[in-house]
C-alpha cells in the first residue's frame, strides 16, 4: 500500500509540474504571440514560430508571415498565391488594401474601361476609386470624341481622373484656335544685299510662299518689315531671311568639309501678338568655292534643284498655318534609345526599339506619358522595325520574322517565334478575330501557336496591311489595294480590288478609328481611300509636289494628317490641299489615340491634340 501510494504521489507530482510547465509555456507563447502580432513584421513571425513552432498560434503565424511577406512586395502574384493557399476571408481583407496601388495600376496597364470597372468591384471606396470611374466614364465615351462640352462637364464631375488635366487643355486649345485664327498673312523676304542675284532668290521664294497659301482662304500681303505688319492690319507675318557666306575648312560631324558657298536661308512664321513662333526652321545649302558666281547665288547652281529646291526632298519649303497651331502640341517624352515604331491601343502606347525590346506607356496625360510596362527581348542580332497590340499580346516584327509577347507585368514575356526562315520579312502584323495575319514577302500568312500552325492565305509579297471596318483588312502589293475578310481569306479570295499601278507603287496602307478609309501611301504621293462600300474608291490624293515626302499618315475626325520631314502636316476636309502646319519633333511614324496623334522621332515620343482641327472649320477668323 505504502509503494502504491508513494507511486501515486509521484505521478500526481509530476502531472502538476506538467501541467503547470504547459500552462508556463503557454503563457510564454501567448506573451511571444501577442508581441509578434503588435510588432507585425515577417521578423517577428519568423522569430515566434522558431520558438514556437507547433502551438495553437502556429498555423496563423505561418500564414501571417506569408502576410507580412505580400505586404512588403504586393504584387498580383503574390496576392493570388496567398489567396489561394490560405482562403482565409479576414486575412484577405486585411492584405486586400495593401493591394490598391498595384492593382491600380494593373487597370492602367490594360487601359479599359472594363479593366477599371473591374477594379472598382474590390476597391469601390478606396483611395483610387474616384480616379478609376474618371477613367471609366471618359474610355466609355471614347474621350468624348472632341465634344468640347461634354469635355468642360467631364473636367467638372471627374477632376482626380487621369484624363481631367487634357481634357482641359483640350478645351483651352479649342479656344485657342477660334481666338488666335487670321484670314491675312504678312509676307516679308530679307535677302542679305551680298547674295549674288539678290533679286531673282526674293522673287523665287516669294512665288513659292505664295504657292503653298493658295487655296488655303488667306490673303498674303507684301510687307517691307514685320514691323509694317500692325500698321497695315496684318495679325502674323512669314518671314524668309537668306544668307550666303563664305566658309573654310571644317570637322563637322566626322568630315572634312571643303571650303565653299553655304547658303542658309530661316523661315519663321508667328503671330504678330505672340513671343513663341508657329514654326521656325533654318534650311541650309552647301556648295563649293568654285560653284561661286557674281551675278547668280549658288541655289541655281549644279545640284541646288535636287538637294534645296526638288518637291519631294528637297530642303526648302514654305510652312502653312491659319492659327497658332502650336498651342495643340505636348512637350516630347524622351526615349531610352532609338525608337522604330508605336502602336496605340485605347490610352497605352507601345514603342518599338529596334532590337526589339520595348516600352508600354500610359497617356491618360500627354504631357506627362507614364512607363507602365517594358519588355527586354534576350541580346541577339536580330533587328525589328513594326509592332502592333491587341488586348495583353504585344507583336514586334520586322526582316527576321515575328515574335510574340505576353503583357503579365512581372511574369511579361515571349510565347512564339516565327523566325524569317518560317514566315520570311514581316512588313505589318494585324489582328483578325482570334489570329494575328502577317503581311510578308512569302504573302499574306496567318500565324498559328507554333509555326508548325503557319498558313498562306495570299501567296504574293504584300508590302503594307491595315485592319478596317467590317472585320476586314486591307492591303497593298506593290500595283493594287484589296480588301478582304478572313472567311474571304481563308477561302482563297479577296473581295475587292482598287488598282493603283506600278507608278504609284502602293506600300503602306495606314487605317485609324472607325476603319471606314484608309491611307494609302505610294513612292511620291499619299491616297485617301474611301471603304465604306464594297469597293475601295479614291477620295483624294495629295502629291509629293504638295507635302513633300511622307513617312506616315493617319486619319482622325475626316481629317488627314501626314507626317513626315516637313512636320505634321494637315489637309482640308477634301483631303486635296495641306491648310495647316504643326512644328513637332518627332517625323517618323504616327497613330492615334482617340482625338490625339502619338508620334515618334529617332529618340522621342510626343503627341499633338486634334481637336481645334477637327473643330476649326467653324471658326470665325480674327482680324
Amino acid at each position: 500500500m505504502q509503494g502504491g501510494e508513494a507511486t501515486h504521489r509521484m505521478s500526481s507530482r509530476i502531472l502538476v509540474f506538467l501541467v503547470a510547465l504547459v500552462l508556463v509555456f503557454a503563457g510564454c507563447a501567448g506573451s511571444a504571440w501577442r508581441q509578434a502580432r503588435s510588432e507585425d513584421t515577417v521578423a517577428a513571425y519568423h522569430g515566434f514560430l522558431r520558438e514556437y513552432p507547433d502551438t495553437t498560434f502556429s498555423e496563423e503565424a505561418r500564414a501571417r508571415l506569408e502576410l507580412a511577406r505580400v505586404k512588403q512586395r504586393p504584387t498580383r502574384k503574390a496576392f493570388e498565391a496567398f489567396s489561394e493557399k490560405y482562403g482565409n476571408p479576414e486575412l484577405i481583407e486585411e492584405l486586400r488594401p495593401h493591394l490598391e496601388e498595384t492593382y491600380f495600376g494593373h487597370a492602367r496597364s490594360l487601359g479599359t474601361a472594363a479593366a477599371y470597372r473591374d477594379f472598382l468591384e474590390d476597391y469601390s471606396s478606396g483611395r483610387f476609386a474616384n480616379r478609376a470611374r474618371g477613367n471609366a466614364a471618359y474610355l466609355e465615351q471614347s474621350g468624348y470624341s472632341g465634344d468640347v462640352v461634354a469635355l468642360e462637364d467631364f473636367v467638372d464631375e471627374y477632376p482626380e481622373s487621369d484624363y481631367s488635366a487634357e481634357a482641359a487643355r483640350t478645351v483651352s486649345a479649342v479656344a485657342a484656335s477660334r481666338r488666335t485664327r487670321f484670314d491675312r498673312i504678312g509676307l516679308v523676304i530679307d535677302v542679305d544685299p551680298g547674295v549674288p542675284g539678290g533679286e531673282r532668290v526674293a522673287r523665287v521664294f516669294r512665288d513659292r510662299a505664295v504657292a503653298a497659301y493658295s487655296g488655303t482662304g488667306l490673303e498674303v500681303v507684301a510687307l517691307a518689315g514685320p514691323e509694317q505688319a500692325s500698321r497695315v492690319g496684318v495679325p502674323a507675318v512669314l518671314e524668309i531671311r537668306h544668307e550666303e557666306t563664305e566658309t573654310s575648312t571644317e570637322l563637322e560631324r566626322g568630315k572634312v568639309t571643303e571650303p565653299g558657298v553655304l547658303a542658309s536661308t530661316r523661315v519663321t512664321l508667328r503671330r504678330i501678338d505672340e513671343t513663341v513662333p508657329i514654326w521656325t526652321d533654318t534650311f541650309a545649302y552647301h556648295a563649293p568655292l568654285s560653284a561661286k558666281r557674281a551675278d547668280r547665288s549658288i541655289l541655281f547652281g549644279p545640284g541646288s534643284h535636287s538637294s534645296y529646291w526638288a518637291e519631294l526632298d528637297g530642303e526648302f519649303f514654305v510652312p502653312v498655318a491659319r492659327w497658332s497651331t502650336q498651342l495643340t502640341v505636348r512637350e516630347p517624352w524622351s526615349l531610352s534609345k532609338p525608337a522604330v515604331a508605336v502602336e496605340v491601343v485605347g490610352g497605352r502606347a507601345v514603342v518599338l526599339f529596334g532590337d526589339g525590346d520595348f516600352e508600354v506607356l500610359g497617356l491618360s496625360d500627354p504631357a506627362q506619358p507614364v512607363r507602365i510596362g517594358e519588355y527586354r527581348r534576350p541580346r541577339d542580332l536580330a533587328t525589328f522595325s513594326g509592332v502592333a497590340m491587341d488586348g495583353a499580346q504585344v507583336v514586334v516584327f520586322g526582316p527576321e520574322g515575328a515574335e510574340v509577347v505576353l503583357l503579365a507585368g512581372e511574369q511579361t514575356r515571349r510565347i512564339a517565334a516565327f523566325g524569317r526562315e518560317t514566315i520570311g520579312s514581316v512588313s505589318d502584323v494585324v489582328r483578325l478575330g482570334d489570329a494575328w495575319l502577317a503581311a510578308t514577302n512569302r504573302g499574306l500568312l496567318r500565324l498559328g501557336k507554333t509555326p508548325a500552325d503557319v498558313r498562306v492565305l495570299v501567296p504574293r509579297p504584300i508590302l503594307g496591311m491595315a485592319r478596317v471596318s467590317g472585320d476586314r483588312v486591307a492591303f497593298a502589293d506593290g500595283i493594287s489595294l484589296y480588301t478582304a475578310t478572313r472567311a474571304q481569306l481563308e477561302n482563297g479570295r479577296i473581295g475587292s480590288e482598287l488598282r493603283m499601278g506600278r507608278g504609284f507603287h502602293p506600300r503602306n496602307v495606314r487605317a485609324h478609328g472607325d476603319g471606314t478609309s484608309a491611307v494609302v501611301l505610294g513612292a511620291r504621293d499619299a491616297v485617301w481611300v474611301d471603304l465604306r462600300g464594297a469597293k475601295p474608291r479614291l477620295r483624294s490624293r495629295i502629291g509629293g509636289n504638295e507635302s513633300g515626302r511622307v513617312h506616315d499618315a493617319a486619319v482622325v475626325g475626316g481629317r488627314l494628317f501626314l507626317l513626315g520631314p516637313r512636320g505634321l502636316q494637315v489637309a482640308d476636309r477634301s483631303g486635296e490641299k495641306i491648310v495647316d502646319s504643326v512644328d513637332v519633333e518627332t517625323r517618323s511614324r504616327i497613330d492615334v489615340s482617340g482625338r490625339h496623334l502619338v508620334m515618334i522621332g529617332e529618340r522621342s515620343l510626343q503627341v499633338v491634340d486634334a481637336t481645334p482641327f477637327l473643330a476649326s472649320g467653324s471658326a470665325p477668323a480674327a482680324r
